[in-house]
């Protein structure tokens, strides 16, 4: 198993403040406030920072089902973005959809505080055994 908190200690993570967390249903998912420095000029949270929130409950669960002894990268990464994010709440959570030997496929929903769906995506990464 790898130590999630890793993810957490990356400079971008701390920058933008994404926490991992685990809900009710002990599902992994990716945390972050929607405070002034991260909206848009409408007011709404910047659609580069929910897709980076995207990314990072995708790395979330790629590295949790592979483990620390593999290095996973994005390669790939689509998003619908289906309502403008007000909340003061982003939360993604993303699922495995496929784990194979070099690449690993997930779809992700990203949700506000008030459980309305903001965006859905599907990412793909590239895992290799490290060493």
């Amino acid at each position: 198993m790898v130590d999630l908190n890793l993810l957490e200690s990356g400079n971008v993570w701390k920058y933008l403040g994404l926490k991992i967390f685990r809900d009710a249903e002990s599902r992994l998912g990716v945390h972050v406030k929607n405070i002034d420095e991260l909206r848009q000029v409408y007011g709404a949270m910047h659609g580069g920072i929910i897709a980076t929130a995207i990314d990072a409950a995708v790395a979330v669960v790629v590295n949790d089902a592979y483990g620390k002894e593999f290095a996973a990268s994005t390669v790939e990464l689509k998003i619908n973005y289906l309502l403008p994010m007000v909340d003061p709440d982003l939360l993604v959570f993303a699922s495995l959809v496929k784990k194979g030997k070099q690449l690993a496929v997930a779809t992700v929903e990203a949700i506000d505080g008030q459980k309305r769906l903001i965006a859905v995506g599907i990412a793909t990464y590239m895992v290799k055994p490290i060493g």
